[in-house]
């Protein structure tokens, strides 16, 4: 009985624990107590600073955008000819165009563009050298895609690099306010069709979708060399395409488009203008006009590409 006593006056002195409540009785069920802080959350990874680099080539400089990737150890590239880098920056921009981008300038007039790369080699040293800065910048890679670009003169150079053996090579061709060639009669103004076999080829290509082929112009009168308006419109009665009226605001103000054609892939804008402010809208414009339709062409292969697999 003493024994008792005691246990039991023992007992009595203590606090009966709290009775459990359903939330603490899963808490402590579902996890075991902490003995120390949970480390925090990793921090997302900052995104790659841009790269701008002069390249090999007088008057050519590379861009490589902040969002810039690369895919199954690739990239893809947009080599622009005539018109200084800041503006292929902000376009590339603004269609958000997952490209590495080169500015090609080599002046004003068409015979500098010309000459650069009468030499094939020429053009193979610069897609090296992009291929050498891409792999210093974002990891080893080779190039994917290839799109040509060029504003006014520039396409002299486009018209220099896309022999049968390159051409197989450029996916698109997008050109601003420059698609050119001579005169048979000058004063007739008879288009030398001999000079167009070529873009005849790559549009009938576009149409069926196997190539991007993308021009804007405006109304700009020339004297002794054809204008954009006419040579666009000798392509298109070559390949008896017909152009559709209409009546566009924009993309920027000033800009006003009346006809479009719309074939597969084979796009072409005529804007009215006739002042040298118009010819340089089309240059600023193409993140809005051309570039778009490289967008979508390339972001439709890559997602076909993936559901392939």
């Amino acid at each position: 009985m003493l024994l008792g006593s005691i246990g039991a006056a023992a007992c009595s002195h203590e606090k009966r624990p709290a009775p459990a409540t359903a939330a603490s009785t899963v808490a402590d069920a579902g996890s075991a107590p902490k003995t120390e802080a949970e480390p925090p959350a990793p921090r997302p990874a900052e995104p790659p600073e841009p790269v701008r680099t002069a390249l090999g080539l007088r008057g050519s400089e590379l861009f490589i955008p902040s969002w810039f990737t690369t895919h199954g150890g690739r990239y893809d590239l947009v080599v622009h000819f005539h018109g200084e880098g800041r503006w292929q920056e902000q376009n590339v921009e603004r269609a958000k165009l997952n490209v590495a981008v080169v500015s090609v300038n080599l002046g004003m007039g068409t015979p500098p563009y010309s000459n650069a790369f009468k030499d094939p080699e020429v053009f193979e040293r610069l897609l090296a050298d992009v291929e050498a800065e891409v792999t210093k910048s974002r990891g080893e890679a080779k190039l994917g895609r290839l799109a040509l670009s060029a504003w006014s003169a520039g396409f002299s150079s486009i018209s220099r690099i896309m022999s049968d053996t390159t051409a197989d090579r450029v996916d698109a061709v997008l050109l601003a306010d420059g698609f050119f060639t001579n005169f048979k009669n000058v004063r007739k103004r008879t288009i030398n069709t001999a000079g167009l076999e070529r873009w005849t080829r790559f549009s009938q290509a576009a149409r069926k979708n196997e190539k991007l082929f993308a021009i804007t112009h405006t109304t700009i009168p020339t004297g002794p060399y054809p204008s954009v308006q006419e040579c666009v419109g000798k392509l298109l009665e070559l390949e008896s395409i017909r152009r559709k009226p209409c009546s566009i605001d924009g993309p920027r103000p000033k800009m006003h488009q009346f006809y479009k054609v719309d074939e597969g892939s084979f796009h072409i804008a005529g804007f009215h203008g006739k002042l040298a402010a118009d010819h340089v809208r089309q240059l600023h414009a193409m993140g809005e006009t051309t570039y778009p339709y490289l967008k979508e062409r390339w972001e439709k292969q890559d997602a076909e590409e993936t559901a392939a697999r």
